[in-house]
């Protein structure tokens, strides 16, 4: 017998004596995660009344099982950290160089996310360069339009950006796939993490050091890590590590919140099958939050969405269902202007903390890059 058929029977045994009804239970549980974090089981079994074993079980077993995922999510604003939300646009010379020259600004610099944009030579992209030189970061991307890497592009800055909760009421985790039920009344299947930036006064407020970024990264990796591991990795004591999670991290607001986000598992490693719709400005945001709390439901499932400066939205998705369901939901949603970009994979990019000297985000030479690209032209002509 193996450990998930051993773990499945003991919770089938629990489940029995306690006469649970899972979909509920689950419910409550996630519920919990997103007041309070996903760390303190101990907190979230007192705040349910399910037994601490069980919802350690939940999390770390029956959820990830079903494409359910506990995320971090860092208030990059609060870091200092602008946000620009970008689409690239690669010549035809570069378009199998693409992606290696994304992976370099993902991992040396302050590109954050990349998408690729089905048979095209474009891309989805959001970055986050230091509010200090965010103009000077932006150039990057005009030196590689000058020296014929890049066709065009364009960016707009994103004034706020947010990420609904996936709607884990319509999942019916007895048999494990999506329903079409009907919520009871008193059930909100809507909620989300929504982050609006602050003026250069306010990030002066919140100091960070370099300890506080590398908790952020470790908990953006797994959001459920354990301290003694992490504190083993980064050379630190765990009473240390906890103090500056609690103190600093938490205390300062640099967790924006806990996201309960849905991965289907055919696509969890390249991102293929999402997509992004970019509409026309929305008038206001009681309007916005209507048109996500509707789009947030299945099939579409809205992940995420970013407020530009100019009012317009772009909104991601991880689908929950085919094609058909997705563009009939769309179609009886309203009049929606703008263009929808589908995806055939994606990359996301840890906050790099190499970039911190000192108690100061630091700009990226990308010389480097440059002259490898240069020297590519010359030996391709």
């Amino acid at each position: 017998m193996t450990i998930d058929q051993v773990t499945k029977l003991i919770d089938q045994m629990g489940r029995t004596r306690r006469n649970v009804n899972l979909q509920e239970e689950i419910s409550h549980i996630l519920d919990a995660v997103k007041k309070f974090g996903p760390r303190n089981i101990s907190l979230i079994a007192r705040q349910t009344g399910v037994p601490r074993e069980t919802v350690r079980v939940r999390l770390l077993k029956i959820l990830p099982r079903y494409g359910f995922v506990i995320r971090m999510l860092p208030n990059y604003y609060k870091l200092g950290l602008t946000r620009y939300f970008g689409y690239l646009r690669f010549t035809k010379r570069f378009a199998d160089r693409a992606k290696e020259v994304l992976g370099w600004l993902g991992e040396n610099t302050y590109l954050m996310y990349w998408g690729k944009v089905l048979m095209r030579n474009d891309y989805v992209v959001i970055v986050t360069p230091p509010y200090r030189f965010e103009r000077d970061y932006l150039r990057i991307f005009e030196e590689l339009t000058d020296i014929g890497v890049l066709e065009d592009y364009w960016f707009r800055k994103v004034k706020a950006y947010g990420h609904p909760n996936a709607s884990y009421r319509y999942f019916d985790f007895e048999n494990g796939k999506w329903s079409d039920r009907q919520l009871i009344d008193g059930e909100d299947e809507f909620d989300q993490v929504m982050v609006n930036e602050i003026d250069e006064a306010e990030r002066a407020q919140y100091i960070v050091d370099s300890l506080d970024l590398k908790i952020l990264q470790q908990l953006q990796f797994d959001a459920l890590k354990d301290f003694t591991e992490m504190a083993s990795e980064l050379g630190a004591h765990p009473r240390v590590l906890s103090y500056h999670f609690n103190e600093h991290v938490v205390r300062k607001g640099l967790v924006a919140g806990w996201m309960v986000s849905y991965v289907p598992t055919q696509t969890i490693e390249r991102g293929a099958g999402r997509f992004w719709m970019l509409l026309e400005p929305i008038k206001n945001q009681y309007e916005l939050r209507a048109l996500v709390r509707e789009l947030a439901k299945p099939p579409a499932s809205c992940q995420s969405y970013n407020v530009l400066d100019d009012g317009s939205v772009a909104m991601h998705f991880t689908p929950t269902s085919d094609t058909s369901a997705i563009a009939q939901k769309l179609g009886n949603v309203g009049d929606l202007e703008g263009q929808l970009l589908v995806l055939s994979e994606a990359s996301y990019y840890l906050i790099t903390t190499e970039l911190f000297e000192g108690n100061a985000w630091a700009q990226k030479d990308t010389t480097p890059l440059m002259k490898e690209i240069l020297t590519l032209q010359k030996t391709s002509t």
